[in-house]
């Protein structure tokens, strides 16, 4: 009889399937399509609204990932003259590889507010009409005057407006517009490489093991930056655990509280009936 495993391969070798089993009709949330943007990128620059579609480029099943280990060391003489070297290598281990038992190449749409980012105008003037400290003062809120003439053994406020040019800069910064979801300009697509590993026998520590070693395997791998959002990749994979629907109801567990659990480590889960 074929293991869990085995007919979670068959299923979602399609990219179809696979793509409908991410996000299905009925989940209008899309609570783990959410995840695997928020543990691949960075968005504090961008909200997502609506993640409206999603796309399998390409999947791969049962891959690979080699662990690389850190061997250190030194090597000395003292013929001719004295010298030490300290000897750093980072090197595979083919040896022992951490499987992915299913890779993807996603294409998230979403419809997301983006900070439009940088200035608007910059006003530099400059500022030595000054009369009081206490002008000066509530000019320059951010300088501990006290502090500041002491420093530069400035006694008077005569003192203080010859010692230096006093400038300053107002900055103002671009304002977005109002957001309308239903813009074309407000739809944008991220890449996702989806990174999934199959709970079979069922557990959920056990899957949570299993993505941290392909986390930590992949630690030194860089993400694509997408062109449309500004979005700094933090994570070459999203992970995902793939869970028995049936073995979750042996157990007494809700689908939804595993989802919460995973989420909050940053991984999303997918529970499957492919019994």
């Amino acid at each position: 009889m074929a293991s869990f495993r085995d007919r979670v391969l068959l299923e979602l070798s399609d990219a179809t399937r696979l793509a409908a089993a991410l996000l299905p009709p009925a989940d209008t949330t899309a609570a783990g399509i959410r995840t695997m943007l928020g543990a691949s990128y960075d968005l504090s620059a961008a909200r997502i609204d609506q993640v409206r579609g999603v796309t399998a480029e390409s999947v791969e099943l049962e891959h690979p990932l080699f662990p690389v280990g850190r061997r250190t060391g030194g090597w000395s003489q003292t013929v001719p003259t004295f010298s030490r070297t300290d000897l750093t290598l980072d090197v595979p281990a083919p040896a022992n590889p951490v499987w992915v038992d299913l890779l993807a190449h996603l294409t998230v749409t979403v419809a997301a507010e983006v900070d439009p980012g940088g200035a608007e105008a910059v006003l530099a003037k400059g500022f030595a009409t000054f009369r009081t400290l206490d002008e000066f003062r509530a000019r320059f809120a951010f300088i501990d005057l006290d502090e500041f003439m002491a420093r530069h053994h400035i006694t008077t406020v005569e003192e203080l407006r010859e010692a230096f040019d006093y400038v300053v800069t107002e900055i103002r910064l671009r304002e977005p517009g109002p957001f309308d979801p239903a813009d074309p300009a407000s739809t944008h697509t991220l890449p996702v490489t989806l990174a999934a590993v199959v709970a079979d026998p069922f557990s959920l520590a056990d899957g949570l093991r299993a993505v941290r070693l392909v986390q930590d395997a992949a630690k030194d791998l860089t993400g694509p930056t997408p062109a449309q959002i500004p979005a700094e990749p933090i994570a070459a994979y999203a992970t995902a655990v793939i869970l028995s629907a049936a073995a979750l109801g042996a157990a007494g567990l809700e689908a939804t509280d595993v989802e919460q659990v995973y989420a909050a480590q940053g991984v999303a889960s997918l529970v499957l009936t492919a019994e």
